[in-house]
């Protein structure tokens, strides 16, 4: 495979784009692969210095995205993107889950990082976020606030803002990204 090119997206993500392999078999699809990239990843993370954030198997249209999203103390820019992206993709590349990604995307999880997994909530404790639900129409709306707990047991987040502290059920949101 080869870099396309880097993009900078408006909330600040870095990606290397990557084409990988045409999609033969799309039967095994979201976190088996995405645990199983994340396995095979991880040594050259660490060596590196970085963090790995997430790993998202994505379809957007006709196309499937595997999105691998990296970070450091002061985060990371589009040089070191595309330098710890040639390592990943050649780990990527031998993996027999290869023929299920149409693109593999490598990058920072920019600015407003999304939130959905528990060590998502665990490290943004104390930090600005905003929630994305939805009214009874289905209608979108944003609720601001800081991430002030995590409950693990019950999937659930603590949103504190001028209107007093608010337990919110993860599976109730939308979204859920860090806030600036």
């Amino acid at each position: 495979m080869q870099i396309l090119k880097d993009r900078v997206d408006r909330s600040g993500l870095v990606f290397c784009m990557i084409p990988a392999s045409e999609v033969t078999d799309t039967a095994e699809k979201g976190s088996k692969i995405e645990e199983r990239a994340r396995a095979a990843i991880m040594p050259v993370i660490e060596k590196n210095g970085l963090k790995l954030w997430d790993v998202c198997f994505e379809k957007e249209g006709a196309m499937w995205y595997l999105r691998i999203l990296v970070d450091k103390d002061g985060g990371i820019d589009s040089d070191e993107c595309e330098e710890i992206s040639r390592p990943i993709n050649e780990i990527i590349d031998r993996q027999d889950f290869i023929k299920s990604i149409d693109i593999l995307e490598v990058g920072s999880p920019g600015l407003t990082k999304k939130l959905r997994k528990p060590e998502h909530f665990k490290a943004c404790t104390g930090e600005p976020i905003r929630i994305t639900k939805r009214d009874g129409k289905g209608k979108e709306f944003s609720i601001y606030g800081t991430l002030a707990a995590y409950d693990e047991e019950n999937n659930s987040i603590t949103l504190e803002n001028n209107d007093g502290k608010t337990e919110i059920k993860v599976s109730e949101c939308v979204k859920i990204n860090s806030d600036l």
